[in-house]
């Protein structure tokens, strides 16, 4: 006999996660459900991201290729109520730090991610407001890192992956000289 049941059981698997970049032809709307940002340094190779392990040990950046940090946030979106990742860049990152220090938080910072040219690889453009979170209850967050090493194939012993070097989002900064943060050296890391 079936064991019949109104909603899936809570253990499915946490790797379902789309990651959504802001489109081209309209805006990305959604509300945070993750506590911080999670972001790393990433290179683009044969049409895929993967993360760069720093110098001297990343093999990447031996063979010649750029590097771009990425940032991460858990999201519900607006439209759909679909739990996704949504990846940014260090340029289009200072509505996220300001949010993130104003509100000691991203979690309820509803946000609108939209390319104002409308092309898609335009500047990104984010802007960001509070909710009311005692007319929304958000879901959990999901554990960003683990998801992300899901996707990137990289093995972890522990139960919640902890890289071996951080770089504290305060401390992600773009250069007036180049808009994308590509080839320049790291912010210092703790």
């Amino acid at each position: 006999m079936p064991r019949w049941t109104n909603d899936p059981p809570q253990d499915t698997s946490e790797y379902g996660f789309r990651i959504l970049r802001t489109p081209a032809a309209k805006p990305l709307i959604a509300i945070c459900t993750c506590t911080d940002v999670v972001g790393c340094c990433t290179h683009f190779v044969n049409n895929r991201t993967i993360p760069c392990e720093g110098q001297p040990n990343c093999q990447t950046c031996a063979e010649g290729y750029s590097w771009r940090w990425h940032g991460y946030v858990s999201a519900i979106l607006t439209e759909s109520l679909e739990h996704i990742l949504f990846e940014f860049t260090a340029a289009s990152s200072e509505t996220f730090k300001t949010y993130n220090k104003i509100h000691s938080g991203m979690r309820g910072c509803h946000f609108k991610a939209y390319r104002p040219s409308g092309k898609p690889n335009g500047r990104v453009t984010i802007a960001a407001k509070p909710i009311d979170e005692n007319r929304i209850r958000l879901p959990d967050p999901p554990d960003i890192q683990q998801i992300l090493c899901h996707i990137w194939n990289i093995k972890t012993n522990a139960a919640k992956y902890v890289p071996t070097e951080r770089v504290p989002f305060k401390q992600i900064h773009v250069t007036d000289d180049d808009s994308d943060g590509r080839n320049h050296p790291p912010a210092p890391r703790n």
